[in-house]
């Protein structure tokens, strides 16, 4: 394995399922945390998703899983509003918990599961 391979994958495709990796708002050239707030940080992490569901051949549509992190459990009826803009019925299954995180700073993260129904890279 090259020094220059990546730590963790984006997602791992099996058959027509992509189980994607925690995605945080991270910058991955400076692995410095980005944006202010809770709303900022879900808004770059959502868009992260996107284009890795994108780049897999899949979308919104076909999220069947989300796994949420959040930080502190105050922004649990903000993560709330944000889901239910994202996800119109019928949604998919969901679990949150608040979590510490390794990286100080980081307020959210999401990990999705969602079907490859365009057959994928």
């Amino acid at each position: 394995m090259g020094s220059d391979a990546p730590v963790i994958a984006d997602a791992v495709q099996h058959g027509d399922l992509l189980f994607m990796s925690g995605r945080a708002p991270v910058d991955p050239a400076t692995l410095e945390v980005v944006g202010d707030g809770f709303a900022e940080q879900a808004a770059i992490v959502l868009r992260d998703i996107q284009a890795v569901l994108d780049a897999a051949g899949s979308g919104w549509e076909h999220v069947l899983r989300v796994e949420c992190f959040l930080a502190d459990a105050g922004d649990f009826p903000e993560w709330n509003r944000i889901w239910s803009e994202r996800f119109r019925p019928p949604r998919p299954a969901r679990t949150t918990v608040v979590a510490g995180f390794a990286v100080p700073g980081i307020l959210i993260e999401l990990q999705v599961t969602a079907a490859v129904v365009g057959g994928g890279p």
